[in-house]
């Protein structure tokens, strides 16, 4: 049963895998969080402890849930379950599941909001270039983006898109009609024959965008910030790298957010890996699979931390400007550079498709449940209303991300952008709803990778894990045996421990006492 979302449902070939699973990795998060965060850490060191933690925990991590996918060949939730009775062990294994299960759903209701941003860019910077070679021929490719306008201007689209509701959730919309689409088509009708065309069209725009941003604008400095090294140095005099270390060493929040960013981008803990595992042929080399997706998703990060920075530095803008660094900072870069609107555009492009191989895949982990639950091949249905839903908690979302007050001090407060849902709790003091979740996201896909780690290590045998696995080399299988085993669960517990007990408990209370 080839291209339907039951179980027997496979990938066409190795190819069509690697390319949706290196899809539902490569999203928003390689794009828009790894480069705003790398900002927010100080470069160089986040990206060798972010590249560490992929390393020694994430890629251990991705190797057990695609073998929990491959070998239970159920939803990720069922997956579990089965080989649980298999191992002797009781069914409430599924807790893990259950959480990633929960998390991607989560996080596919503000996701796409969030994405619906990127939709908005794409239109506004489209019709600004259209308007350009309108007005003066082939002579307005040159120009920026939103030549003619001010920097208060294009620094200000973000927040006219966030007074303007009606015009988020239209976008949202769209979004997610696409996503439910695609999903609704089935495994190699839909989501494999989306990521065959997606995908190579992502890494063609990526590369050119690179080379745009290489020749544009001020690499050194860019690759300076992002990886810690300087053009032209033959020996780091400066130390930066060792300086970078031993302050991520004395400062835990980089070593959390590098595994935070490690979990959100591979997708690890949020049962994706295992949905898209149980499609996966037995013959499919998984180990190899695994390391090809890990490279992928690390080296897109990287990649496009490069193809942003060197914009960003060569007009003096703020690399560490947070989550507004793609739809506040970018713009005014692409204005003041030759061909701006050209480029502008083809980033936003390739945001959205990388935002539509990611939200495929955290819709099609619930859908494959409900499908499994009604024993009935009713994706269209079922992809219809997981995705009502999610649109309607994505409205609220969107709802609350609109300024209290607006842009002539009139009072625009609502239930949505006021509302705290957690506001008492020190972890989650000041969220709004859409901020609240993704917060909660950041505990739960972290908690579900601590618990398949130790299922993985723990309760699955050696016999039947080296079987499902198929490493093929013994010494390569004791390793990852002892990474998840011991490595994954403690570095995980210690970073949930740290992000969630330590700073907004511990810390302020000795600081206090100080």
């Amino acid at each position: 049963m080839q291209g339907t979302a039951g179980e027997g449902a496979t990938w066409s070939s190795r190819a069509a895998f690697i390319l949706a699973a290196i899809g539902s990795a490569v999203g928003l998060g390689n794009l828009w969080r790894f480069p705003y965060v790398a900002g927010e850490n100080g470069g160089g060191a986040f990206v060798l402890f972010y590249v560490l933690c992929v390393i020694l925990i994430g890629l251990p991590v991705l190797v057990a849930e695609l073998f929990i996918g491959r070998r239970g060949g159920m939803s990720a939730v069922g997956s579990v379950v089965r080989i649980a009775k298999a191992e002797g062990r009781s069914g409430l294994w599924a807790l893990q599941s259950w959480f990633g299960m929960i998390g991607a759903f989560i996080i596919l209701t503000f996701y796409s909001v969030i994405a619906g941003w990127v939709l908005a860019y794409v239109v506004m910077m489209g019709a600004d270039l259209v308007s350009a070679v309108a007005a003066n021929g082939l002579e307005g490719l040159r120009a920026g983006a939103f030549a003619g306008q001010s920097k208060e201007q294009v620094g200000a689209k973000l927040v006219e898109l966030l007074n303007d509701p009606t015009r988020m959730i239209i976008y949202h919309a769209i979004f997610m009609v696409i996503t439910v689409f695609i999903v609704a088509r089935g495994v190699q009708g839909g989501i494999e024959a989306a990521v065959t065309f997606l995908m190579p069209a992502f890494f063609v725009l990526l590369l050119i965008l690179l080379g745009f941003s290489l020749i544009e604008g001020d690499r050194a400095q860019g690759i300076d910030f992002l990886l810690g090294v300087r053009l032209g140095d033959t020996a780091l005099e400066d130390g930066a790298v060792r300086r970078g270390l031993l302050h991520g060493l004395k400062d835990g929040s980089v070593i959390s957010a590098a595994l935070g960013q490690a979990f959100f981008s591979i997708g690890l803990g949020s049962a994706l890996m295992a949905t898209y595992g149980a499609y996966m042929r037995a013959d499919q080399d998984l180990p190899r699979s695994a390391r090809l997706i890990a490279i992928a998703d690390t080296g897109v990060g990287i990649v496009a931390g490069l193809a942003i920075f060197p914009i960003v530095f060569a007009l003096g803008l703020n690399a560490g400007e947070g989550p507004t660094l793609m739809f506040v900072t970018l713009p005014l870069a692409f204005q003041g550079m030759p061909f701006g609107g050209v480029f502008g555009i083809m980033f936003f492009i390739l945001a959205f498709f990388a935002a539509i191989t990611s939200s495929i895949a955290l819709l099609e982990t619930s859908t494959k449940w409900v499908d499994e639950q009604t024993k009935t091949d009713q994706r269209l249905r079922s992809a219809i209303i997981i995705g009502a839903v999610v649109f309607a908690i994505g409205v609220l979302n969107a709802l609350s991300q609109v300024p209290a007050v607006g842009p002539n001090g009139e009072d625009q407060a609502n239930f949505w952008n006021t509302w705290q849902p957690l506001g008492g709790v020190p972890l989650f003091e000041g969220m709004v709803l859409l901020d609240f979740l993704s917060a909660t996201t950041d505990i739960i896909l972290p908690v579900a990778g601590f618990i398949t780690a130790v299922f993985a290590g723990w309760v699955v045998s050696s016999s039947a894990a080296r079987e499902a696995i198929g490493f093929k080399s013994e010494i390569w299988f004791k390793r990852w045996r002892f990474l998840i085993r011991w490595v994954c669960p403690l570095g995980i517990f210690i970073v949930i421990f740290y992000a969630t007990v330590w700073t907004p408990f511990i810390l302020p209370a000795i600081s206090g006492s100080n």
